[in-house]
């Protein structure tokens, strides 16, 4: 059973556990395994298959994880970690420079602008609720909440 808001915030700052790098390919490897045998259907797990390889996670860079962690500071005193949202993405990769483009509808012009799963990250306040970060004010800064639009795992880096 899920734990249930409000906690108090010495306790939802602690939320998680630190798990081994043995533990946490376990975990991953029963995860390729479902997929895989999800091969050739029209399903969910499907969409983590992306050029035979079975999608396992999305990279963050640190600076863009701080950025959110200070525009949340910034309009919420109670930041108390941050939420990872599963999501759907049309996406497209530049294989030249390894970066991705993902959107809410097809890309134009994309070689393949297929669904697929991505991960989303949002700061949370002390009640639980995400924290809304207007960033509109900011030059060259895109409105939004959260950060997405990692580096998937495959097709790149070795997650």
């Amino acid at each position: 059973m899920a734990l249930q808001w409000p906690f108090l915030r010495e306790r939802v700052t602690k939320l998680g556990d630190l798990f081994s790098l043995k533990d946490v390919k376990d975990f991953t490897g029963k995860f390729k395994t479902e997929v895989n045998l999800a091969k050739g259907q029209d399903s969910l797990a499907s969409k983590f298959l992306v050029n035979g390889e079975v999608r396992t996670g999305e990279f963050f860079g640190i600076d863009k994880i701080n950025q959110l962690i200070t525009l949340a500071k910034e309009k919420n005193k109670g930041l108390s970690g941050i939420r990872v949202y599963f999501g759907l993405a049309h996406e497209n990769f530049d294989s030249k420079s390894g970066e991705s483009t993902i959107a809410s509808s097809p890309i134009e012009g994309a070689n393949d602008s297929s669904l697929r799963p991505r991960l989303f990250l949002v700061a949370v306040d002390e009640t639980g609720k995400d924290i809304e970060i207007d960033l509109t004010g900011l030059k060259d800064v895109p409105d939004g909440n959260g950060l997405g639009n990692g580096s998937p795992q495959p097709p790149f880096g070795n997650g």
